[in-house]
Protein backbone atom coordinates (compact mmCIF):
# COMPACT_ATOMS: atom_id res chain seq x y z
CA UNK A 1 0.00 0.00 0.00
CA UNK A 2 1.15 2.98 -0.98
CA UNK A 3 1.30 6.37 1.36
CA UNK A 4 -1.78 8.60 1.31
CA UNK A 5 -1.19 11.36 -1.17
CA UNK A 6 -0.88 14.88 0.66
CA UNK A 7 -1.95 17.97 -1.25
CA UNK A 8 0.99 19.80 -2.50
CA UNK A 9 2.26 22.51 -0.37
CA UNK A 10 2.22 26.10 -2.08
CA UNK A 11 5.93 27.50 -2.79
CA UNK A 12 7.65 29.86 -0.92
CA UNK A 13 7.76 33.51 -2.91
CA UNK A 14 9.62 36.64 -1.94
CA UNK A 15 7.13 37.82 -0.48
CA UNK A 16 6.30 35.31 2.32
CA UNK A 17 10.30 35.52 3.31
CA UNK A 18 11.38 38.22 6.32
CA UNK A 19 14.71 39.38 7.20
CA UNK A 20 15.41 40.14 10.77
CA UNK A 21 15.36 43.85 9.74
CA UNK A 22 12.02 43.80 8.32
CA UNK A 23 10.59 41.97 11.32
CA UNK A 24 12.55 44.56 13.70
CA UNK A 25 10.49 46.81 11.77
CA UNK A 26 7.37 45.19 12.08
CA UNK A 27 7.84 44.65 15.88
CA UNK A 28 9.33 47.96 16.22
CA UNK A 29 12.22 46.42 18.00
CA UNK A 30 15.91 46.27 17.94
CA UNK A 31 17.64 44.02 15.58
CA UNK A 32 19.31 42.19 18.62
CA UNK A 33 15.83 41.71 20.72
CA UNK A 34 15.21 39.86 17.16
CA UNK A 35 17.38 37.63 17.29
CA UNK A 36 17.42 37.02 20.92
CA UNK A 37 14.07 36.11 20.72
CA UNK A 38 14.42 33.56 17.58
CA UNK A 39 17.08 32.32 19.56
CA UNK A 40 14.94 31.24 22.36
CA UNK A 41 11.99 30.46 20.39
CA UNK A 42 10.10 33.51 21.88
CA UNK A 43 9.16 34.36 18.09
CA UNK A 44 9.37 31.96 15.02
CA UNK A 45 12.52 31.96 12.76
CA UNK A 46 14.96 29.41 10.99
CA UNK A 47 18.28 29.61 10.71
CA UNK A 48 19.98 29.11 7.86
CA UNK A 49 23.85 29.07 8.23
CA UNK A 50 24.49 32.69 9.55
CA UNK A 51 21.07 34.01 8.44
CA UNK A 52 17.61 34.25 10.13
CA UNK A 53 14.99 34.22 8.05
CA UNK A 54 11.49 34.51 9.43
CA UNK A 55 7.90 33.73 7.42
CA UNK A 56 5.68 36.27 7.42
CA UNK A 57 2.60 33.89 8.30
CA UNK A 58 4.43 32.42 11.57
CA UNK A 59 4.80 35.89 12.72
CA UNK A 60 1.70 36.81 12.56
CA UNK A 61 0.07 33.40 13.84
CA UNK A 62 2.58 33.87 16.95
CA UNK A 63 1.45 37.59 17.51
CA UNK A 64 -2.11 36.91 17.20
CA UNK A 65 -1.82 34.23 19.79
CA UNK A 66 1.01 35.77 21.82
CA UNK A 67 -1.89 37.60 24.44
CA UNK A 68 -4.13 34.56 25.06
CA UNK A 69 -0.29 33.26 26.28
CA UNK A 70 0.56 35.76 28.63
CA UNK A 71 -2.60 35.35 30.24
CA UNK A 72 -2.46 31.69 30.83
CA UNK A 73 0.88 32.03 31.91
CA UNK A 74 0.28 34.42 34.53
CA UNK A 75 -2.46 32.46 35.64
CA UNK A 76 -0.21 29.00 35.84
CA UNK A 77 2.99 30.20 37.70
CA UNK A 78 2.54 33.69 39.82
CA UNK A 79 5.48 36.13 39.57
CA UNK A 80 8.34 35.42 41.97
CA UNK A 81 8.50 37.76 45.52
CA UNK A 82 11.28 39.69 44.94
CA UNK A 83 12.54 38.59 48.77
CA UNK A 84 13.22 34.72 47.35
CA UNK A 85 14.66 36.21 44.30
CA UNK A 86 17.48 37.73 47.26
CA UNK A 87 17.79 35.24 49.29
CA UNK A 88 19.15 32.85 46.09
CA UNK A 89 21.56 35.51 45.40
CA UNK A 90 25.18 34.36 46.66
CA UNK A 91 28.19 36.61 46.64
CA UNK A 92 30.43 36.06 43.38
CA UNK A 93 33.48 37.89 45.00
CA UNK A 94 33.80 36.58 48.13
CA UNK A 95 31.84 33.21 48.13
CA UNK A 96 33.17 32.07 51.67
CA UNK A 97 35.00 34.37 54.66
CA UNK A 98 38.30 33.00 56.18
CA UNK A 99 38.64 32.82 59.57
CA UNK A 100 40.99 34.61 61.39
CA UNK A 101 43.73 32.85 62.79
CA UNK A 102 44.32 33.25 66.27
CA UNK A 103 47.97 35.00 67.53
CA UNK A 104 49.15 31.64 68.93
CA UNK A 105 48.47 29.52 65.60
CA UNK A 106 50.38 31.98 63.33
CA UNK A 107 53.88 30.78 62.64
CA UNK A 108 56.52 33.21 61.83
CA UNK A 109 56.97 34.39 58.18
CA UNK A 110 60.75 34.34 58.20
CA UNK A 111 62.65 32.14 60.72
Amino acid sequence: MSPPAQPPRPRLTREDVAAAREVAELLRIPMSTVFEYARRGVIPGHKLGRRWIFLHDEIEASLRRAPALSESREAIAPAPLESAIRARKVSKRYPQTVPSASSTEQRPLFS
